[in-house]
């Protein structure tokens, strides 16, 4: 990353501390400490993560970051949403387990032009080295296929594998909050070698594409809580637009 996109992404960061933490991150501190702690202790996440490290697209801004934010959102989701059906503490457990696998798999293929279809179809070769039944594999795998934004979506064969589909795509899309301007656009501008004009060209097309993701949320939590993360990003990237036409705009 070269020294400009180094200081706009340090800039979009100083802009966003200024921004108060949407509600699902303080309302839902438990469920989101749970999977935290699944996803840095349990052997096998621990493991996946090691395996799947080479194939991360850090370039496309879907590295190592996004896939851990949205390993541990998807597995809060799921335990928020399972609260009540007096689901046995190993069952949840390891339901969670398979939100986390999912999340972390999911852009395993970035770079492909159907990357949700290609990522399912490699987890296939890469989870039978796990402790994971036929139904779990084809669960994880059914969830990555289903994640890409505005794409049909495959109804699942079961009530769970759907409530892992659809808290992977809405943890997924909660990234096109406040972590598309703090990290993911500026990874994806060096990728793509964008001057800053290149960058103000692009910008307002983006904005109206990611307001649009707010309609797709699958879950109830999600709908609840999902449109507030997208809005605090879209005030977030109001700020750095101006930013950007303050400082780089050609005259």
């Amino acid at each position: 990353m070269n020294e400009v996109i180094w200081k706009l992404q340090r800039e979009a960061q100083r802009i966003a501390s200024k921004h108060p933490l949407p509600e699902f991150y303080s309302r839902f501190k438990a469920p989101l400490a749970a999977a935290k702690k699944i996803f840095y202790k349990h052997p096998g996440a621990v493991r996946l993560r090691g395996m799947a490290a080479p194939d991360y697209k850090e370039a496309l801004g879907h590295g190592i970051f996004h896939c851990t934010r949205v390993s541990i959102d998807c597995a809060a989701l799921i335990l928020i949403e399972t609260d009540g059906d007096r689901m046995k503490p190993v069952a949840l457990q390891r339901l969670m387990v398979i939100g986390i696998y999912s999340g972390i798999l999911h852009d395993i293929c970035r770079d492909e032009q159907n990357h949700g279809e290609c990522g399912a179809e490699k987890a296939k070769t890469i989870l039978p080295a796990f402790s994971l039944s036929k139904n779990e594999i084809a669960c994880i795998s059914n969830a990555i296929r289903n994640h890409e934004a505005f794409a049909p979506s495959a109804v699942a064969g079961s009530q769970w594998a759907q409530l892992v589909s659809d808290c992977l795509y809405d943890a997924d899309k909660f990234r096109w909050g406040a972590d598309i301007f703090m990290h993911m656009i500026w990874h994806m501008m060096d990728y793509q070698a964008l001057s800053p004009q290149e960058l103000i060209e692009k910008f307002p097309w983006g904005m109206s594409g990611t307001v649009r993701i707010i309609e797709t949320f699958r879950t109830p939590t999600s709908r609840q809580f999902g449109p507030e993360i997208i809005e605090n990003g879209m005030e977030i990237g109001k700020e750095i637009y101006r930013y950007l036409l303050q400082h780089y705009r050609e005259s």
